[in-house]
């Protein structure tokens, strides 16, 4: 148990800091002009490129074959863009919220979404049994 909770703190500070990363690179984009659907890709992408090595190694301490892991965690992240466009989109068409206050609030949804699928589909986690 005590390992589950010191994994699921680093998957806080490093989403934490993929996730500043991304926020900044959507309001930059949004400022520039660009739909938040578009900006929110642009801001996946980003935190594709960030958050896998660090996660991969930070997060979960994975040190398996990485060639297979990256495949799980972009398909993983594609979900997540899928999810997280999907709740963007209600948050702000029919919540109401405006663009820079939904995509923090979605972040609550798309993080639990991530972890799980990140603990069960791509990594495993330093000391865990191998699974099958």
């Amino acid at each position: 148990m005590h390992a589950r909770l010191l994994r699921l703190m680093r998957f806080g500070i490093v989403g934490g800091g993929v996730t500043l990363i991304a926020y900044l690179l959507f309001l930059g984009a949004i400022a520039g002009g660009l739909h938040y659907v578009a900006a929110s890709v642009l801001a996946w992408a980003g935190g594709l490129c960030v958050g896998f090595l660090a996660h991969r190694h930070v997060t979960f301490g994975d040190r398996g074959g990485w060639r297979s892991q990256i495949w799980r965690y972009i398909g993983v992240y594609l979900l997540q863009l899928l999810f997280g466009t999907a709740t963007l989109a209600a948050l702000i068409d029919l919540a109401g919220l405006a663009p820079w206050l939904a995509y923090p609030v979605n972040i609550i949804f798309t993080a639990t979404f991530s972890y799980v699928l990140m603990s069960r589909m791509v990594f495993t986690p330093a000391g865990d049994v191998q699974r099958a």
